[in-house]
């Protein structure tokens, strides 16, 4: 019988954001981290400093003007795309309207 997967198989919080495993990468992470996923452009989410962030052409505009050029990668509403380490795609990820701000998911 197969092992039933845990919450911290997916996901694991921490002070400064929340690690995704299979994707290899952090959500609004309050420090620099190799990959984040950013929701918005709210500085309390969106900070500069990441080796790549993911997140929709709004977000990253409002990075980029904030904190200058970023190593960025849009994703639009709708649009997928398969994160993990060393890229072997282990999670599909897509960002959805939030309604919150300009870009927000």
């Amino acid at each position: 019988m197969a092992k039933a997967a845990r919450l911290g198989d997916w996901i694991q919080p921490h002070p400064h954001g929340i690690y995704v495993v299979p994707a290899d990468a952090w959500i609004d992470p309050s420090e620099p981290s190799p990959r984040a996923l950013v929701t918005h452009g709210h500085a309390d989410h969106a900070r500069g400093g990441h080796g790549r962030v993911w997140a929709t052409p709004e977000t990253l505009a409002i990075m980029e003007a904030r904190y200058g050029p970023q190593v960025g990668v849009p994703v639009a509403y709708g649009e997928t795309i398969r994160m993990g380490p060393q890229g072997d795609g282990g999670l599909e990820v897509g960002f959805v309207p939030a309604g919150h701000v300009l870009g927000s998911a």
